[in-house]
């Protein structure tokens, strides 16, 4: 497996040793998170409902979000190692805790201004502003990000398997009352400590033939289709019998890591590295990019074709973010990414 070392501006969700197997499963897991976006967009303008629709959101939120957890885990134990405790504890609030924050407020000073162009408008109110920190509302994937690398912090001393069985069997008893983010944290920390668990083994990936990789993510992903389609609404987080959420969380991750070793040696899967390596942008700029080239198609070329309405937005909300994180110090934007005096 090619690993290369990151110089500075230092991605938030790794350590600094990155792995192309990693990177690609980022790309491929951001890809399901936009497509999901905007899916979701389609949806609440009815251009895209039925079972289709139905089976397209539970399929890719069985795994999909589990994969950035996951990931993020695999070298927390060795960046914790070499920052010390508060050397880490500060880079993840320069990085993933300043974030949530800036972008939050952003978000609710242009609220306003874009209400206009979404299907649906939820407004944050500045006198509830610090409540909806609290509760995730302003975005809960970093909030919770967050709280599981600090929950990895504390738990550093406790044997990885056993933080792992007590985890799971957590997310997989826990129900989804109080403040989202919270009950998420508990939810997804399953997957980070399988990844602490894994740790830097991962690269041991690298030694499975190309042929037996193919048969196995075939294999993985038949499976969870044959679920999700019998099992349903079932395998979400705070649903009865919620350890299948916990066991196709790990099933779909381990599918993504299969593609992974399959194109990992290819010039495609060094396109999906580059999108994964930027990830972060994506999460944060996507909905801009989305909502931009839904409107275009709209107020400009007067269609909601389907596969326009999908492809478009989708393929914009990947590419523009990517370009400005790897051009943030041509371009001096680094801020965007991380607080700025650190």
């Amino acid at each position: 497996m090619t690993e290369r070392v990151l110089n500075a501006p230092i991605d938030p969700i790794n350590a600094p040793v990155r792995s192309n197997a990693v990177d690609i499963v980022k790309g491929l897991a951001i890809l399901l998170v936009v497509y999901e976006h905007t899916g979701q967009g389609m949806s609440s303008r009815g251009w895209w409902t039925g079972p289709s629709r139905s089976f397209s959101d539970l399929f890719v939120y069985s795994f999909h979000m589990p994969a950035f957890f996951f990931a993020a885990g695999l070298f927390i134990a060795g960046s914790i190692q070499r920052r010390g405790p508060w050397g880490f504890t500060l880079e993840k609030m320069q990085t993933i805790l300043y974030l949530y924050i800036a972008w939050a407020v952003l978000l609710v000073a242009i609220d306003p201004y874009i209400a206009q162009f979404k299907a649906s408008h939820s407004p944050v109110h500045w006198d509830n502003f610090a409540i909806s920190l609290i509760n995730g509302s302003a975005g809960w994937f970093f909030a919770v990000l967050f709280c599981c690398q600090m929950l990895a912090l504390a738990t550093r001393r406790v044997p990885a398997w056993l933080r792992f069985v007590v985890a799971a069997v957590a997310a997989s008893l826990l129900p989804s009352v109080g403040y989202e983010v919270f009950y998420k944290t508990v939810w997804f920390f399953s997957f980070l400590a399988a990844g602490m668990l894994v740790g830097s083994s991962i690269s041991k990936l690298s030694r499975v033939p190309v042929w037996a990789a193919a048969l196995v993510a075939v294999g993985i992903f038949s499976l969870q289709v044959v679920m999700v389609q019998h099992f349903r609404h079932a395998i979400s987080f705070g649903a009865p019998s919620a350890y299948l959420a916990v066991v196709l969380g790990l099933t779909g991750i381990a599918g993504l890591f299969f593609i992974a070793r399959i194109i990992e040696h290819t010039r495609f899967g060094d396109v999906w590295a580059w999108i994964g390596e930027a990830s972060l942008s994506i999460f944060l700029m996507a909905q801009f990019a989305q909502g931009a080239m839904r409107s275009l198609l709209l107020r400009i070329f007067h269609t909601h074709e389907f596969w326009l309405q999908l492809i478009v937005p989708t393929l914009a909300a990947l590419l523009l973010p990517a370009v400005l994180w790897h051009q943030q110090r041509r371009w001096h934007i680094g801020w965007l990414f991380r607080w700025p005096l650190s």
